[in-house]
């Protein structure tokens, strides 16, 4: 965590890839706490300890900068208990009202600051400094995307009442999906020690997911789900998306989860394993064994 508040606070010299490289890290290690509170108000279950205190405070300085509204929105149980820690009146009394950040702080990158020092040099030495036109912000990926004659709510209305959703219905599907504009993808979670150990905490990691996920539900229909056994259950699922060569920027860039995903365009038109996938996961009941071994739990559409 030095070198995340190093980047921040600007104590020292840094790399962006070096801070990136930390800040992941750190969450990362704050995602295995979030998960050690599941069901807890503090971290040794319903008393208050030296642990709290300790720890909380450690925390106290990401909290402030780099623990944005968007990460702790995906970290209910580290929010609670955060929000528990700093409203103790002992916190209150050494460290004042915490406000916890609600954007992120962007690292000071020396190296680059470094690098932009001439430019500036010389643009102070011309005579005249022409003014700037006012950049246009850019266009995500998907409104930057031709149109597409694809219905994405026709096609969830005929799908999710289609009789044999692994068989003519697929069929069907492939010939109704406009391919130039749209794309089939595996999502796998990158599921920490502890959160495939309980049936309804993997649950809930899926269906938090899925909530997050809403604002992309005119341009997502997927099938996401818990499978395998305890205490190494999985999460898995397989999306149609809008855009034939990426995930919308409004899952990678707007979901403060989907950085714990790693996905896997699928060709399933042309490919026969990935064509088993689909319809495995996409006709797939509850006690099906799909995806090489594993054993579905719970499955549950989003659209």
């Amino acid at each position: 965590m030095y070198k995340v508040l190093t980047g921040i606070f600007g104590w020292g010299e840094i790399s962006q890839e070096d801070w990136n490289e930390n800040m992941a890290k750190l969450k990362k290690d704050v995602r295995v706490l979030n998960t050690a509170l599941e069901g807890k108000k503090w971290l040794l279950g319903d008393e208050l300890s030296i642990a709290d205190i300790i720890l909380s405070t450690s925390l106290l300085y990401a909290f402030q900068t780099v623990f944005d509204a968007g990460f702790r929105k995906g970290s209910k149980n580290l929010e609670a208990w955060a929000t528990a820690c700093y409203a103790l009146p002992e916190m209150v009394k050494v460290h004042g009202n915490i406000q916890m950040a609600a954007k992120p702080l962007k690292p000071v990158c020396i190296a680059a600051a470094k690098k932009e020092a001439p430019k500036k040099a010389a643009a102070a030495a011309k005579p005249k400094e022409e003014p700037k036109k006012k950049e246009e912000k850019p266009k995500d990926n998907v409104a930057s995307l031709p149109p597409s004659d694809f219905d994405l709510y026709s096609f969830k209305t005929f799908f999710i009442n289609h009789k044999d959703q692994k068989g003519t219905g697929i069929d069907e599907a492939y010939k109704m999906i406009d391919w130039n504009g749209w794309s089939f993808w595996k999502f796998e979670y990158d599921i920490y020690e502890g959160e495939g150990a309980q049936e309804h905490v993997a649950n809930n990691l899926m269906n938090g997911f899925l909530n997050r996920a809403e604002h992309t539900n005119k341009i997502c229909f997927a099938r996401q789900c818990v499978l395998g056994e305890i205490p190494n259950l999985q999460i898995y699922g397989v999306w149609l998306v809008r855009g034939p060569n990426e995930v919308p920027d409004g899952l990678t860039k707007e979901h403060p989860q989907m950085e714990y995903y790693k996905t896997r365009k699928m060709d399933p038109r042309n490919n026969k394993d990935d064509d088993k996938l689909l319809r495995a996961y996409w006709g797939g009941k509850v006690d099906d064994v799909i995806d090489g071994n594993l054993k579905a739990v719970t499955m549950k559409w989003f659209k």
